[in-house]
């Protein structure tokens, strides 16, 4: 995530029009945004291996995949609550609404008034998170949570799946390599996110990592 000011968006629509329109409306609604446009979703997800969005405004119309697949490729790797789901399809925006509590959808069909009203919730909550975020990189060494503690915290079978996440594993693949449902690994990767307090797939990932240059350390050190 954004360490400065400054909040990072990642826009993914591939009409240009509607993208630029939405651009458009943030950078002159709001002063502190960093806003980059996708057309797909795969670069969109390459992007982020270097720099995490703050904001992720979806498309779920997207070519290529499903409205379902669209979501869960998003969702395995950008922040649930910090993702707004933007679509035509007001059946299936119902349907994820309910199995995805944590995620903001909105219909392309409301007004500008109300998308624009929503945009300003996670804007000023996304703002107040960095600059907690901020101060809390300041006293998380003093905070008493250390890596090993926070990995204590799950379960052996999670361990295995947050090391394939850390390999760069979709839950589908994770599914595959485990003999798991793909239903089980969904869950195992919220509650690792949660026990980790772990903001999204990527910093799960280089908790793992950290994690095991720790016990690397300590067995040379001993």
């Amino acid at each position: 995530m954004s360490t400065s000011n400054q909040l990072r968006v990642f826009i993914i629509d591939d009409h240009p029009i509607i993208a630029m329109a939405l651009r458009d409306i943030m950078n002159s609604r709001y002063t502190d945004l960093e806003v980059k446009l996708f057309s797909r979703i795969g670069p969109a997800l390459e992007h982020s291996r270097f720099e995490q969005p703050d904001l992720v405004l979806l498309d779920l119309g997207l070519p290529d995949m499903t409205p379902e697949k669209v979501l869960e490729t998003a969702l395995e790797t950008f922040d649930y609550s910090r993702t707004l789901v933007i679509s035509g399809n007001e059946e299936i925006l119902g349907d994820m609404a309910d199995e995805y509590p944590e995620t903001e959808f909105v219909s392309k069909g409301i007004t500008q008034d109300r998308v624009l009203s929503v945009l300003d919730s996670m804007v000023l909550r996304l703002r107040r998170n960095n600059w907690t975020d901020q101060i809390s990189q300041k006293t998380q060494h003093a905070s008493g949570f250390t890596i090993g503690q926070r990995m204590a915290r799950i379960t052996e079978r999670q361990v295995s799946v947050l090391y394939r996440i850390a390999k760069g594993e979709s839950n589908h693949e994770i599914a595959q390599n485990l003999g798991l449902s793909p239903e089980t690994v969904k869950t195992h990767v919220r509650s690792i996110l949660a026990r980790l307090n772990a903001r999204n797939r990527l910093e799960a990932a280089m908790l793992y990592r950290a994690w095991q240059e720790q016990k690397t350390d300590e067995v040379y050190s001993d």
